[in-house]
């Protein structure tokens, strides 16, 4: 092309040329435009009944599962109604749990963050270490194996990474008599020996998984292949940040 037009398209993709100022991409929505229509959703009244954010969420699952997920739904809604239940549990996170776990003001972490200016954070710790088993994980646990026994099945299965939570489901369910299988990764197996050890020693059931990474994600999809199986006498303790 002509030296002028070369100079022009040079001008026109480096920094030296004039900005363009896109005012039509900047407009504001219509005034009587939702925030819902622009993708926005709050979470103040989110989820919903159904489970969905909007048009997001809901449950994609075999439908084999599905009957399992309206049944712990209907046996969750009844237990949280349920004077003697909620009795139950605050009891047990009481006196088996060891909650309330205490609130500590890290002083001399706080003062290591002190600022130029002199001022500084102010950092407490929950001390949900000293759960027993050692960890949050309990928490979860303990209340799923009162549903699993509300609902009258006698099994359970859960899937494990660092193997706390795998403890944590063995112990609730050495404490209420139920059968206890725990899906582990062999990667994780090794470097996590100690808890194999406790899990077993409290009478689970540890299933090693060597297929992909040998770890959580497989632990996981083993754990649900199990449950798709043994759906109607099976409760599945998801302990990972997953779900239908």
């Amino acid at each position: 092309p002509p030296t002028g037009s070369r100079r022009a398209f040079s001008a026109g993709v480096t920094t030296r040329a004039r900005p363009v100022r896109c005012q039509a991409a900047m407009a504001s929505p219509p005034t009587d435009t939702k925030a819902e229509d622009l993708g926005i959703y709050s979470t103040i009244n989110r989820p919903d009944a159904t489970g969905r954010f909007g048009k997001y969420g809901g449950k994609y699952v075999p439908e084999t599962l599905i009957v399992a997920l309206q049944e712990l739904e209907v046996a969750y809604a009844e237990a949280m109604r349920d004077p003697a239940f909620i009795a139950e549990l605050d009891e047990l996170l009481k006196v088996y749990v060891g909650r309330p776990s205490p609130l500590y003001h890290a002083d001399r972490l706080s003062e290591h963050h002190r600022r130029a200016d002199g001022s500084r954070p102010e950092i407490y710790l929950k001390r949900e270490d000293l759960n027993h088993t050692g960890a949050h994980k309990i928490n979860n646990s303990l209340g799923q194996a009162l549903l699993c026994q509300r609902m009258g099945k006698k099994r359970v299965i859960a899937e494990t990474g660092a193997g706390q939570h795998g403890v944590a489901t063995a112990t609730v369910c050495a404490r209420a008599g139920l059968q206890c299988v725990v899906y582990m990764g062999t990667k994780d197996m090794e470097r996590q020996a100690l808890n194999v050890f406790r899990m077993r020693l409290l009478g689970a059931e540890v299933r090693p998984v060597a297929s992909g990474t040998a770890t959580l994600k497989d632990a996981t999809s083993e754990a649900i292949r199990d449950w798709v199986t043994n759906v109607e006498t099976t409760h599945y303790i998801l302990g990972s940040v997953a779900g239908p």
